[in-house]
């Protein structure tokens, strides 16, 4: 099994990891890495306004994204699964996890980044604010530029299980199999649905977020306790298993959809 999550553009600070100007870059996926982390070097250099404006950053947070960003080669690292802060990694709860679930989520989950391409959940990241939606010189949109080396760079780490995406649509964008490939047959996205005050179903952002996280954290924690997560029917069980009300998958190969459904739209962390 691997699963694919969203980033975070909030971020714990700190770390104690090699900063990534002191690790090796002789792969394929370093070598692109290289190429987004000098075009940013070189929208830095064009003065904070345009940084700021090419990147999407809000003004109250605008002067440290970019401080982060300049030294994001140099900066200390933490694993991708305890830099990322966001909603989704406050319902997957790393730090909570077993032993045995949080040495599956450092290999199996696998983070789609704007500056990284992609990394494990156990890889080294350091702290820096570049969401794929961003413009960076000499590339043009980040994640134009990504789904490009993707396409050749992500399925050697796909493995050869099922692949639960449970990425946001500016994620989803950077990568996706081809409809009639291998790839697309173990696929398997996920939409989370809560109650509305009308009592409809719908996607509403911050439980839609947490209740992913939850998932993930639940896959892992069946896996580690030797129980399989090979089809869609595993998913919608681990689901059920964790408080989920209902489920159900829309579509047949190549587009299938799990449509999980809380009991309501209030997250209690």
């Amino acid at each position: 099994m691997r699963i694919l999550l969203p980033p975070s553009e909030a971020k714990q600070g700190g770390g104690r990891g090699k900063p990534l100007e002191s690790r090796s870059a002789n792969t394929p996926l370093d070598q692109a890495r290289q190429a987004v982390l000098h075009a940013l070097g070189a929208l830095l250099r064009s003065g904070p306004v345009e940084a700021s404006r090419s990147l999407f950053l809000p003004e109250s947070i605008a002067a440290q994204a970019l401080a982060d960003n300049a030294r994001v080669t140099t900066t200390p690292t933490r694993p991708a699964l305890d830099r990322y802060a966001g909603i989704v990694y406050d319902g997957l709860a790393a730090a909570a996890l077993s032993p045995a679930a949080r040495r599956l989520a450092n290999r199996d989950v696998l983070v789609l980044s704007g500056l990284l391409g992609v990394v494990r959940g156990g890889d080294p990241v350091p702290n820096y604010r570049v969401p794929a939606k961003a413009t960076l010189p000499g590339l043009g949109v980040v994640r134009t530029y990504w789904r490009r080396k993707l396409d050749d760079l992500l399925p050697p780490l796909l493995g050869a299980g099922l692949i639960v995406d449970l990425r946001s649509s500016d994620y989803a964008a950077m990568w996706r199999p081809n409809r009639m490939g291998a790839l697309s047959e173990r696929m398997v996205g996920v939409r989370v649905l809560s109650p509305r005050p009308d009592r409809s179903l719908g996607v509403i952002s911050y439980p839609s977020k947490y209740h992913k996280g939850k998932l993930a954290a639940g896959l892992l924690e069946r896996v580690a306790a030797g129980q399989s997560v090979d089809t869609a029917e595993d998913v919608i069980q681990t689901w059920l298993d964790i408080g989920g009300k209902d489920a159900r998958l829309t579509a047949d190969n190549p587009a299938r959809v799990l449509e999980l459904v809380t009991f309501t739209s209030t997250v209690v962390c």
